[in-house]
């Protein structure tokens, strides 16, 4: 807004969440240790996960029509700009809806895909290990913590009794799964049969969650220049599972479309991957990690300038590179393309 900018907002056309008990067929415990349930809105039936594009897309045309009333004209350039869920809500308008925006910048976003990866394949196996993980006293040579490690989970961190995939564990890992689940593959039986234990393969042929899944999922197939800024140690949205992956998705787009392009985006809108080196899902981790975790945030920043100056003036985007420990994207990176280790001390 300092820039001059028109800033619109809007949260999915859903409220958050209330707390409920362990009898509401839709309450979602906050972690597995935890006696609290909460119902998030979003998994009542009037309230598909369809709707957050929707939601987007109309918001953008409420905000340009807003202007246009107030300023006697449209604005001249719209950027879609979000994070986590909000980075897939860009992913998914520069896909469906291309020409409502200019371009868009996606900080750590969530990648669906029916096929997989998706949060319902990669929560589970961090769930089902981490309590024999701590039960090692955090041995990160302990099978539990191979395992989570081998599923595409960034290594642990560990500061007197706070352990980094413990703060993820209490806050985010089972609740999100269950959200989820409970949205799209509401026959399974969340805490009977075990959120650890979730099979999403096995479930493709159980339930309808793999047609649920398509009518949300991330094509790749963006029709305006987006930039990715995600962490090499997410330890939500594992890099690998979900930011790499939607490169992927991009890039297969691109080839079966037969459109080469070239680094500038010439031939498709242009894309690019900036991973952050030690950034992770949480900004506010790093204050119980300060000397281990990476802030994402003036990277993203960093990235919204650099998209709006090859829009608006013809600026090449840097390549596809892993920004190191207190550097910052450049022309030319030490280190294009993935950072070699997810985490680097």
């Amino acid at each position: 807004m300092q820039q001059g900018y028109a800033y619109v907002s809007q949260n999915k056309g859903v409220l958050n969440l209330y707390l409920t008990t362990a009898a509401d067929p839709l309450g979602c415990r906050l972690n597995p240790s935890s006696t609290v349930f909460v119902h998030f809105y979003a998994n009542d039936l009037s309230q598909p996960f369809t709707r957050w594009t929707d939601f987007m897309v109309e918001a953008t045309r409420i905000g340009k029509n807003a202007v246009t009333a107030n300023y006697g004209r449209p604005p001249n350039r719209t950027y879609a700009v979000g994070t986590s869920n909000g980075g897939y809500q860009v992913r998914r308008a520069l896909e469906v809806a291309p020409e409502l925006f200019d371009g868009g910048v996606d900080w750590e976003g969530t990648y669906v895909d029916p096929v997989a990866p998706n949060l319902l394949s990669t929560l589970p196996p961090a769930i089902l290990n981490y309590p024999d993980y701590t039960a090692s006293s955090f041995d990160p040579n302990s099978t539990a913590a191979k395992n989570i490690v081998v599923a595409g989970y960034p290594p642990d961190l560990v500061s007197g009794t706070t352990s980094f995939w413990g703060l993820n564990s209490a806050q985010f890992w089972e609740v999100t799964l269950c959200q989820w689940q409970k949205r799209l593959d509401p026959t399974y039986d969340t805490y009977g049969s075990g959120t650890g234990t979730y099979s999403y393969v096995a479930r493709l042929s159980a339930s309808d969650v793999g047609a649920n899944l398509t009518d949300i999922a991330t094509t790749g197939e963006i029709g305006k220049p987006l930039i990715t800024v995600a962490g090499t140690m997410d330890a939500l949205l594992p890099i690998n599972l979900h930011a790499r992956a939607y490169a992927r998705a991009v890039a297969a787009a691109f080839s079966e479309r037969g459109e080469e392009g070239d680094d500038q985006g010439r031939g498709h809108p242009a894309y690019r991957l900036y991973e952050v080196q030690n950034g992770n899902h949480i900004e506010t981790y790093k204050d119980s990690f300060p000397q281990q975790l990476e802030l994402i945030e003036p990277h993203a920043q960093r990235a919204f300038d650099l998209l709006v100056n090859s829009v608006e003036h013809g600026s090449g985007l840097p390549p596809d590179q892993c920004i190191p420990r207190g550097g910052s994207i450049t022309s030319a990176p030490a280190e294009a393309g993935h950072c070699t280790d997810l985490f680097v001390p």
